[in-house]
């Protein structure tokens, strides 16, 4: 779970109050939840996966998209010993998928993480909430790892000055249909790209165990790991709580810094082959199954290790390190009592 910063100018409002009693009442929901199991060894794995697909964007059809299930379940094979079936329970648009939970944005307890994680791009304070966020970040890690991170000038000011140019940039880039991902005119899409909407969505997910979607988890929040402040807000999956579902949690993962064909993605990413990009999507995916099926805390010791997020957008590099990679370090990784 992400920390949750409050903007200062907030403090004495009656919204921020009420913003801490939420809070409470949150917390005390995820305290009650039961403490995480790994799943057995050994253990048969049937993962239920949920397509959401933003029609604007760069998309992956039924065929192709059972191609990347395949090659998941092979690779869980070589990486966790474990018999993984992943199957589609069915595909939505977008839009009709966000009106089918906009309800949990407003239900208490999950509904917390929607009304408080974003810092919106069209925010008055956003850069001071922006740094306040990088700041406690940084806090939490030594000099050696935030020069690994986030390089030589790791002054507040120009981390945040960065963090904020490249978002827009991503911002900036064109759909389909040619227009940005998000301006003045389709601001009303922001949840789509917002940690804390998919949060709350997750934990209140009752079908499936996992969502693909070929949209993005791409933005600021009040609680940004270092290696999503290095690659400019994008969060390239993550695992949520959840109460219904057997493995304890739910998964999404955001296919469009992986497909896009953009100036900044390909300057970043690097040009990659279709074959390239399934790679380090199936990679990935792994890394968020360490997570969801073996309890597996975010790792930053082993630099070859699956359990060890990608630490910028280099995602096929990353991949190809972890796969050749003769030893995880699995045992050695510390499980989460929560998600």
């Amino acid at each position: 779970m992400r920390f949750l910063l409050f903007p200062v100018l907030l403090v004495c409002c009656s919204t921020a109050v009420q913003m801490r009693v939420a809070e409470a009442d949150y917390e005390k929901y995820l305290k009650a939840l039961p403490d995480l199991k790994p799943i057995a060894a050994g253990k048969d794995v049937a993962l239920a996966v949920r397509y959401v697909e933003n029609p604007d964007l760069l998309s992956l059809d039924a065929a192709t998209r059972t191609k990347l299930y395949r090659m998941v379940e092979k690779y869980a094979m070589e990486a966790y010993k474990i018999s993984l079936k992943i199957t589609e329970e069915g595909a939505v648009k977008m839009a009709d998928y966000f009106k089918s939970v906009q309800a949990w944005f407003n239900e208490s307890p999950i509904g917390f993480p929607a009304q408080a994680y974003l810092i919106s791009w069209f925010a008055m304070d956003r850069e001071a909430r922006i740094a306040e966020t990088i700041a406690a970040t940084l806090k939490q890690h030594d000099a050696a790892k935030i020069r690994e991170y986030l390089g030589e000038n790791s002054s507040l000011d120009a981390l945040t000055a960065k963090f904020i140019i490249t978002l827009g940039k991503i911002y900036s880039e064109k759909d389909l249909r040619g227009r940005p991902l998000l301006f003045g005119k389709n601001r009303n899409s922001e949840p789509q790209y917002s940690f804390g909407h998919w949060s709350t969505i997750l934990q209140g997910e009752k079908i499936v165990d996992f969502i693909l979607t070929n949209g993005g988890i791409i933005g600021a929040d009040n609680g940004m790991p270092i290696y999503v402040i290095a690659r400019g807000g994008v969060t390239s999956a993550f695992v949520e709580n959840n109460a219904h579902r057997p493995y304890q949690g739910v998964g999404v993962l955001g296919l469009y810094p992986f497909l896009a064909e953009t100036k900044f993605f390909t300057e970043k990413r690097g040009v990659l082959t279709p074959e390239e990009k399934f790679e380090a999507i199936a990679w990935v995916w792994l890394h968020e199954l360490g997570h969801l099926l073996f309890k597996k805390s975010e790792n930053y010791s082993f630099a070859d290790s699956v359990h060890r997020a990608p630490p910028d957008l280099r995602y096929y590099e990353w991949a190809k390190r972890v796969r050749s990679s003769r030893n995880h370090h699995t045992n050695e990784i510390a499980n989460m009592k929560k998600f």
